[in-house]
């Protein structure tokens, strides 16, 4: 299954900003999905949080250097006494990702972009296990109301082959106050997707968004799979009031349902052992984004 980076989609829908000049954005989130059952016993339910800045370095006026750093914590709570309850394969992973991303105005209307990606994910008391990657591609504007973006990206995994996934980019205005983007609102950690956003007046934004979330990371040395790699996906619809304080403070608010939940452990062999899927499960979060 591929997976598509949003650090990426988010710099893209930004790329395009007419004014060259050094900017800084700092998004703080927390979430939590509650508890959920296992198809094969046991409950799972994961509380989120953490931070991502990115700042934009021009470099000349056709030159953009884009960075961002991102650090999250997941807190998972499996419980009962049988399945994963009983198993209890992770509990918190923490997660630290950057990336450097370089983009060219070719002309216009057409640029593109090539960038690195250092990542790394583990249980709170697993040894690191730093991963590397890259991306490239393209975005182009048809028109003031419509930009598009393709690419491609590479990123090495724990215990797994390296994952190839793509990049895409969606900034569709359906009138002046209705547009459809890839740079969702409730986006954190390695989400992304599509949302429907309404803009009723000037300090209120709201939203409807599907989305894919995806996590891979080391485990310590004991437990189900010593030295071994969970992973956890899911298909979150999210619907969002974002509160547009001041030009440089926004609030958000959401609530959303989380499908298709997925969780698998490979061991130190790299051979998976277990996978198992969970029922849809309700989550809400809250969201502040500082410019400066």
């Amino acid at each position: 299954m591929f997976q598509i980076v949003a650090t990426i989609c988010v710099l893209l829908t930004q790329a395009d900003a007419p004014q060259k000049v050094q900017k800084f954005t700092l998004d703080l989130h927390y979430a939590h999905q509650f508890d959920a059952s296992v198809n094969n016993g046991g409950e799972v339910g994961v509380t989120q949080f953490g931070f991502e800045l990115r700042f934009d370095t021009p470099i000349s006026d056709s030159d953009d250097l884009k960075w961002h750093f991102q650090y999250q914590r997941d807190d998972w709570d499996f419980s009962g006494s049988t399945g994963m309850g009983l198993i209890d394969p992770w509990s918190s992973i923490e997660t630290i990702d950057a990336s450097a991303t370089w983009f060219h105005e070719y002309n216009q209307k057409t640029q593109w972009f090539v960038g690195g990606i250092i990542k790394a994910s583990y249980e709170d008391s697993a040894s690191h296990s730093t991963v590397l990657g890259g991306t490239v591609g393209v975005i182009h504007s048809y028109s003031s109301d419509l930009t598009l973006g393709v690419g491609v990206g590479v990123l090495d995994q724990v215990l797994d082959d390296a994952r190839v996934f793509p990049i895409f980019v969606v900034e569709w205005k359906l009138s002046d106050d209705l547009r459809l983007t890839s740079d969702i609102s409730t986006r954190f950690g390695s989400r992304t997707g599509l949302e429907l956003v309404w803009t009723p007046r000037k300090d209120w934004t709201l939203g409807a968004g599907v989305s894919y979330s995806y996590s891979r990371f080391k485990l310590d040395s004991s437990g189900f799979a010593p030295n071994g790699a969970g992973e956890a996906s899911s298909v979150p619809i999210t619907f969002r009031a974002t509160y547009h304080a001041s030009p440089t403070f926004d609030v958000t608010i959401f609530a959303g349902i989380m499908y298709g939940g997925s969780l698998e452990i490979t061991n130190q062999a790299s051979l998976q052992v277990l996978s198992e899927d969970y029922d849809p499960a309700g989550a809400f979060g809250i969201f502040g984004n500082i410019k400066f």
